[in-house]
């Protein structure tokens, strides 16, 4: 059984492993604001009483909760007013997602306000597809802003989307879903059609390679309305980049960039050429109908001169990107630092 533990030191080490009995579901103990849960997940309620914002921003900095998901090693953390989801793998602590415990329309992480210009590429924005959830600071912020809009959450760990719905304040309701399904396997199942496709699915230091390939992104643009647009979150400081924009441009006919300043790129492609006037009337449009809190015109503002990919095509028979990727990205840390 996946457990989920949320410690304070303050409590005996023999009431730690009492607390993980899995018979537990919920023990609340209110006079430390310290709570224990195992796998099964939580109710709306239970979830509420944990991701209290106020409270949360009153604790003390430092670890809250550690859990066991089948792909990572989840950890949730307080770090001044902010609350940050991080995994372990093979020794170094990877960011997934932060969120912000002074506003819930804050995005703290630059990349995720880029990725919001796939929005400005669209015709609609009535559907949309997210693979890979993390604490879902971009399905929180596009479903408040967007409150008509229909969002499919693909997730592959459990133990993620369980993390996102009790810390990070993640919704599951009629038009907000959350899928647990490898992203790949949900395309090739499922035969609905979506405006926009938000991309951000890295293990570690890079994409699972199947999700990064030539039939990986024609099996995307097949579940895209005509004009849709996807946008990918891509690390740029290593090999795996040019040849991730050589691969996306042999698919899509139009490929835009929006980079963070640290190494994150939001690459948004689309089947159906779009004038950087056309783009910016669409963003001024969007802006005046739902006040984005960070200005679509803004972000579109951002856009970098497009850098022509090189290398080899990524295919369902070749894609190393384990080798491409070997250098490591500059900003991952031990993971017991």
């Amino acid at each position: 059984m996946r457990t989920v533990t949320l410690v304070d030191a303050r409590i005996p080490c023999r009431a730690r492993r009492l607390a993980r009995m899995p018979l537990l579901l919920a023990a609340s103990l209110l006079g430390l604001g310290t709570f224990v849960a195992t796998a099964a997940v939580l109710s709306e309620a239970q979830a509420a009483e944990i991701f209290n914002r106020a409270a949360v921003l009153a604790r003390k900095d430092g670890r809250l909760a550690h859990i066991e998901g089948q792909y990572n090693d989840i950890f949730v953390a307080k770090r001044g007013n902010e609350l940050t989801m991080t995994t372990h793998l093979k020794g170094w602590s990877y960011t997934e997602s932060r969120i912000s415990l002074a506003g819930p329309d804050v995005l703290p992480i630059n990349y995720v306000r880029m990725m919001t210009t796939a929005l400005a590429y669209a015709p609609q924005v009535d559907n949309i597809l997210q693979i890979g959830l993390g604490g879902g600071a971009l399905t929180n912020y596009i479903g408040r802003f967007l409150p008509d809009a229909r969002i499919d959450s693909v997730e592959i760990d459990p133990g993620v989307i369980n993390a996102a719905k009790t810390w990070f304040s993640v919704k599951e309701t009629e038009r907000m879903r959350l899928l647990e399904s490898d992203g790949r396997v949900y395309l090739n199942r499922n035969r609905n059609l979506y405006d926009v496709a938000l991309i951000d699915a890295y293990i570690g230091s890079s994409v699972p390679f199947h999700l990064m390939t030539k039939e990986f992104y024609a099996l995307l643009k097949r579940r895209l309305v005509p004009g849709g647009a996807a946008v990918f979150n891509i690390i740029e400081i290593n090999r795996l980049f040019p040849v991730s924009l050589r691969t996306l441009q042999t698919v899509f006919a139009n490929v835009d960039l929006y980079r963070s300043g640290i190494g994150e790129v939001a690459v948004v492609a689309t089947d159906a050429p779009r004038t950087v006037a056309a783009v910016e009337r669409r963003a001024a449009e969007l802006q005046e109908k739902y006040g984005f809190r960070y200005a679509l015109p803004d972000v579109i503002a951002q856009r970098s001169a497009l850098d022509p990919g090189a290398g080899e095509v990524l295919t369902d028979d070749f894609a190393p990107v384990d080798v491409y990727v070997a250098r490591g990205p500059q900003w991952k840390k031990r993971a017991d630092q």
